[in-house]
């Protein structure tokens, strides 16, 4: 299987395999990047019961193009939309040649005044199956999968740290053979401190000037900061990010600089990989970075504060078991391409004439396994209401179940019973679909349920995936002879 662009040579699907068109955009603090990658289905299971994704191929790398902004506060969306017009050219796409994929904005991007705006676009123009998304620890994530560090703790059984440092934050995941162990982000990158081609900084970011304050350092737009004085700042924050990886327990300094919160439990890790802008430069030598482009001894060569931090948290790092893996700088957008479509399991309940379905809010009911029939009713009608009050009373929802309970002949009944009467008291003779997610594999079931009991109302019901409050959902055409259906996930957290 190849994840970082090489096709594995299977030049023809066969038998039940299709292709999905995958595009990944990745709009950072510092940069702005665009993947097209072709994803193959195939089945799993001991009987084939699962349809998965199978193999992932990038059949266009973009430009790492500069993100442009208006100003300090505000991402240019005219000028992104542009960039990804390009790269789709460049790629020979239109937007309705795909299928899935995801916008994701990340570092200080995501806290612009426009980004919401920004990420809607972008996807609205980017194909009517793309995803929008933002938040510290799913770019972690998303990083790790797409840089190779998932994969190389499924292959050796240990466990890998990806540290993903960017302009804006430095984001950690940790993944064992299950999947991610945790998430650990920190405000810390290197465009935290900005500066002209003479070394006056032009901008500093909240995050770097509370931590210089701390010690003694004073970085002030106009002033000119002596290399000792960035070498001390590098190293303070170099140290935030080692004690990162390393914790718990965490540093207080590494405490206010958290993003979200840090992880209680501790994580023996075996390899330590970096990414990311900054992150690719930690590799560095006299002879060069290897990657797309080289260093300098010049620590303000991009006219930023990377070059010095990376060079502090080489230093610093030194006793740390650090690899290197096949994505560096791209290893963000490389897993938003390939890493944030999920497929359904093959017992779905499709009313094919809604899809596709894009940006349906999600509302959890929780587990219901030891709901009382009798109360069942009560309990979605409760979802039901939370729902209205957050989105309205004329936006379709997608109710997602985490446990039904035993799948028996009567459970299902009693929930379909409780499905309807919910609905019933909730639409008031609007006709809104009624679209049901569950983890369990029960969906062609409780779909035929549902429509035994809702006449003339669109039914949809998917398993095998799973969401909670405040995610959307993105619901792709069936495939596999309409058996499955491709689905994102996505959160927006701005």
């Amino acid at each position: 299987m190849s994840e970082n662009g090489d096709s594995n040579g299977m030049d023809s699907t066969n038998g039940d395999e299709e292709r999905l068109t995958s595009v990944g955009i990745d709009v950072g603090t510092t940069t702005t990047q665009v993947v097209v990658s072709e994803l193959r289905t195939g089945t799993a299971g001991p009987a084939g019961e699962k349809l998965e994704i199978t193999d992932r191929t990038i059949s266009h790398r973009g430009e790492i193009h500069a993100t442009p902004l208006l100003d300090a506060e505000t991402v240019d969306i005219d000028a992104v939309a542009a960039i990804v017009e390009e790269e789709l050219a460049a790629a020979g796409l239109s937007s309705e040649e795909i299928d899935t994929g995801a916008v994701i904005v990340t570092g200080e991007t995501a806290s612009k005044e426009n980004a919401e705006p920004l990420v809607h676009r972008l996807a609205t123009e980017s194909g009517e199956f793309v995803a929008a998304a933002a938040g510290a620890a799913l770019e972690a994530i998303l990083a790790g999968q797409g840089s190779g560090a998932a994969t190389r703790a499924a292959e050796t059984g240990g466990v890998v740290a990806n540290v993903d440092v960017g302009g804006g934050t430095t984001n950690v995941a940790t993944f064992d053979p299950d999947g991610v162990r945790d998430t650990r982000c920190l405000d810390v990158g290197g465009r935290l401190v900005r500066f002209d081609s003479a070394g006056t900084i032009t901008d500093v970011s909240e995050p770097a000037r509370e931590l210089a304050a701390g010690l003694g350092i004073g970085v002030s737009v106009g002033s000119q900061p002596t290399e000792d004085d960035l070498d001390r700042l590098a190293t303070a924050m170099a140290d935030r990010i080692v004690d990162a990886v390393a914790g718990p327990p965490f540093d207080e300094r590494t405490r206010s600089l958290a993003i979200d919160a840090l992880p209680t439990e501790t994580v023996d890790v075996d390899e330590v990989a970096f990414t990311g802008g900054v992150g690719r430069l930690v590799y560095a030598t006299d002879e060069g970075t290897g990657s797309d482009s080289d260093t300098s001894d010049d620590p303000i060569t991009y006219g930023d504060f990377g070059p010095a931090l990376a060079t502090a948290i080489r230093r610093t790092a030194s006793e740390l078991p650090v690899v290197r893996l096949d994505e560096e700088i791209r290893a963000t957008v490389v897993g938003v391409g390939t890493r944030t479509t999920k497929l359904s399991g093959r017992t779905v309940a499709l009313e094919e004439t809604l899809l596709p379905l894009r940006n349906l809010p999600v509302v959890s009911t929780g587990d219901l396994a030891d709901g009382d029939p009798s109360t069942l009713e009560d309990r979605l009608e409760a979802t039901l209401r939370t729902a209205a009050d957050r989105h309205g009373t004329d936006t379709t929802v997608v109710l997602a179940i985490d446990d039904l309970g035993r799948l028996t002949y009567d459970r299902l009944e009693a929930v379909a019973d409780a499905i309807t009467a919910a609905y019933l008291k909730m639409d008031e003779g609007w006709h809104r679909p009624v679209i049901v997610l569950t983890r369990q594999n029960c969906a062609k079931a409780l779909g035929q349920a549902l429509r035994r009991r809702i006449d003339g109302r669109p039914v949809l019901v998917i398993d095998e995936v799973g969401a909670g409050t405040g995610d959307y959902l993105d619901i792709g055409m069936p495939l596999d002879g309409g058996e499955t259906v491709p689905v994102v996930v996505k959160t927006l957290a701005f």
